[in-house]
């Protein structure tokens, strides 16, 4: 069988889809079945399919993160209208918890609204377009151009350079700042290296897959929860904006130390610079004091941390102008500073002097020695 959710082709257990847990009976409704829309028999969306009305081409299936799999599926696509431009299709799938406080009509509008808003911030996927199509509704969000931060890490094979990685965390921590200051409070709930995307041409940083609805807990495997980047209260089912902070702490402590959350103890994270020497200390102490189990030890709210990435920016850039300006100064003698360039002169003045005294010197000891030869 084929999981209309996450494209996994294999054995159903109990219904159920091992990879997603998508049960095929006893399926919660469609958003068009909530919207009065015709419902179809259950459909795959497979590469080369289309939707409204030929505009969107089917590139195939977006696996999204965990704690979004009850938020319907995703789909890349080309966009004809938009000059073969790829975009992201999502499915709507509401909560039907949700749906007992407020109308199926007023739910989409409040996504689109939502995701609207977002999309006006540098860093955020834009809305292109929604419609309902097959008894279900879709959103369609722009995608960024570039790569995956763990793509980026596989390549290189370890660590990135601390400034690369600071540059990256600081326009990181302003989004995290927009969304804890919506009302109410957007949480994430699954940043990791694969839900950053980095536009290296243009050193730029995008966060995808903004959650439609609040995100569910990461799932249990076996007896434990894989934490990887997870925070410690969100694998206790508290969802919180200090989650999605901690979240990033994790990630950049990954890209600048080649260390990988998943393949080692939950929630252990060694300094920096035991991992990486190269590691700042102060780029060290960021991420310490993020990374702490306790959320009283940590920064109370991005712009927080956003500034101390902001200070080590700052030395970052104060370095390289004085490297700058010492090979400047020693390439080109007259970019020296003006006392500098004034001693320089006097010492130039005072060897010239004594070369030619020298030459003086030696020109009167020959006449000598020509005069006093017997």
């Amino acid at each position: 069988m084929r999981c209309p959710r996450c494209a996994y082709e294999g054995m159903f257990f109990d219904g159920r889809c091992p990879r997603c847990g998508y049960q095929t009976a006893m399926a919660p409704p469609t958003t068009g079945a909530l919207l009065g829309l015709p419902q179809p028999q259950q459909y795959l969306l497979m590469r080369g399919d289309s939707l409204a009305k030929g505009r969107y081409r089917i590139l195939g299936p977006v696996p999204l993160p965990e704690t979004q799999r009850r938020q319907g599926r995703a789909w890349s696509a080309l966009d004809q209208e938009l000059g073969r431009r790829q975009v992201l299709i999502r499915e709507v799938l509401m909560p039907p918890e949700l749906l007992q406080r407020t109308s199926a009509n007023q739910v989409i509008a409040q996504v689109m609204e939502r995701q609207q808003q977002l999309g006006q911030h540098q860093g955020f996927p834009q809305v292109v377009d929604g419609f309902s199509e097959r008894g279900s509704y879709f959103l369609v969000l722009t995608q960024p151009e570039g790569e995956s931060l763990g793509t980026l890490l596989k390549r290189q094979g370890g660590a990135l350079p601390e400034a690369q990685v600071v540059h990256y965390g600081y326009q990181l921590c302003s989004l995290l700042a927009i969304l804890a200051e919506q009302q109410p409070p957007i949480v994430h709930g699954s940043i990791n290296p694969e839900t950053i995307v980095i536009n290296t041409a243009q050193q730029t940083a995008w966060l995808i897959h903004i959650p439609l609805f609040p995100p569910d807990p990461p799932v249990e495997k076996g007896d434990k929860v894989a934490a990887g980047y997870y925070a410690p209260e969100e694998v206790r089912g508290e969802l919180d904006p200090s989650a999605d902070l901690y979240s990033l702490a994790a990630t950049l402590h990954h890209a600048v130390t080649g260390y990988d959350p998943n393949e080692r103890l939950v929630f252990f994270h060694p300094p920096a610079r035991r991992l990486n020497p190269a590691v700042s200390p102060q780029m060290e102490m960021i991420l310490v004091r993020q990374l702490s189990l306790s959320r009283a030890q940590r920064y109370p709210h991005p712009s927080a941390m956003q500034r101390d990435l902001e200070a080590l920016l700052e030395r970052y850039l104060e370095g390289q102008e004085g490297e700058a300006a010492v090979s400047a100064s020693s390439a080109d003698p007259l970019h020296l500073p003006s006392e500098q360039f004034r001693e320089q002169a006097r010492s130039n003045m005072l060897l010239n002097a004594g070369v030619f005294a020298a030459i003086g010197v030696l020109l009167l000891l020959g006449v000598l020695l020509v005069l006093l030869r017997p």
